[in-house]
């Protein structure tokens, strides 16, 4: 119904949450997956986990299936120095049954995060391999608990992240949380409007700076 819905509205691409359901089978639900395990639709491209057991069940299934959507998914909190061991762990896993084609990503809204991972990085970085974490910048475009600013603070932590030997910027990411309780469709889409005009100012600023 999901993914009917978002096609009825021009959205190709989906990455669920798995934090509702905490289960193997509503993953598969999610995904597409036919009884047969044979059939996975092309617009569930990865998953979203918040806790450790939740991002350790979706490698499971990425090990399991090797392919997307199992194999692409964003640790959907902003990243803390203690997950760093668990999630370094479950990425070898994933990335070793997949030959390399597994990938988890974090999640960065302050400077802060990047520069502890990038010191987690280089602390684990040899001569034959350099750590490099895959991050998603979180934006915050109005719900306000979590998320940098649209504004120059987030340019500049966008640009750290660019210019770091040992991070990627993969994406941007963001919580509407502040759509929650709307309940009249015009607002509905006038809220959508306000979250993708600061996301393409944000871009626009970040591709203006480095120019």
């Amino acid at each position: 119904a999901a993914r009917a819905a978002a096609a009825k509205n021009g959205i190709p691409r989906l990455r669920p949450h798995v934090k509702t359901h905490k289960t193997i089978e509503g993953c598969i639900i999610q995904a597409g997956i036919d009884s047969a395990g044979d059939k996975s639709l092309a617009d569930v491209i990865g998953f979203v986990a918040s806790t450790v057991p939740e991002l350790s069940m979706v490698v499971k299934l990425g090990c399991e299936y090797k392919r997307k959507p199992f194999t692409d998914v964003i640790f959907g909190i902003p990243i803390c120095k203690s997950k760093l061991l668990s999630i370094q762990s479950m990425s070898h896993e994933l990335t070793s049954a997949t030959h390399g084609e597994g990938c988890i990503h974090v999640i960065v809204d302050n400077p802060q995060q990047a520069t502890f991972l990038e010191e987690f990085a280089q602390q684990n970085t040899s001569d034959e391999n350099t750590q490099r974490w895959s991050v998603f910048l979180k934006l915050d475009t109005g719900y306000h608990r979590a998320g940098i600013t649209c504004e120059q603070a987030g340019v500049n932590l966008a640009t750290q992240i660019i210019n770091s030997t040992y991070l990627v910027l993969t994406g941007l990411y963001t919580h509407c949380g502040h759509s929650y309780n709307i309940q009249d469709s015009g607002m509905m889409k006038e809220t959508t409007n306000q979250d993708h005009s600061m996301i393409l100012g944000f871009l626009n600023t970040l591709l203006r700076d480095r120019i």
